[in-house]
């Protein structure tokens, strides 16, 4: 498969798992290619995927984004630990409905645990990585960067 295809395939990943987890929530901007030679974070969960080809998710946002998603999944904000604790699920859950949409699509990936980076994080970049930028309704923004390594 082409790489052109797996971007496709790993950009509408992304936007079906944020439905199926958010649904009538989720609003999709255009994506883009980020090309920096380093990922500038500040509240985010990295999910390696390994399978066909070897990527990573990363959902970046701030403290107050996941303390707000919290509360419209499940009713009540988490600090501290246990907000770390439910934004490497969150990112687990994101990944996972990606791998599962990838299958159906013949691109077989299984994802690593994630990886939960607080406050201002720098990361190396590697093109090519693809940035998608989404809006939850009432709870914020937040930007999936998708990273497929050759």
């Amino acid at each position: 498969m082409s790489i052109s295809n797996q971007v496709t395939t790993l950009l509408n990943g992304s936007i079906y798992a944020f439905k199926e987890i958010l649904p009538n929530l989720v609003d999709v901007k255009q994506p883009s290619t980020f090309t920096d030679h380093h990922i500038f974070l500040s509240y985010s969960v990295l999910v390696g995927m390994v399978g066909d080809f070897k990527g990573r998710i990363i959902l970046d946002a701030d403290q107050p984004f996941f303390e707000k998603l919290c509360q419209t999944l499940y009713g009540f904000q988490l600090e501290g630990d246990l907000l770390e604790s439910f934004v490497g699920e969150f990112g687990n859950m994101v990944a996972g409905k990606l791998c599962s949409y990838s299958s159906e699509q013949q691109i077989h990936l299984d994802i690593t645990p994630p990886t939960v980076m607080i406050g201002q994080t720098q990361i190396p970049n590697s093109p090519p990585t693809f940035s998608l930028p989404i809006t939850i309704n009432e709870v914020g923004s937040l930007n999936v960067l998708l990273t497929i390594e050759n």
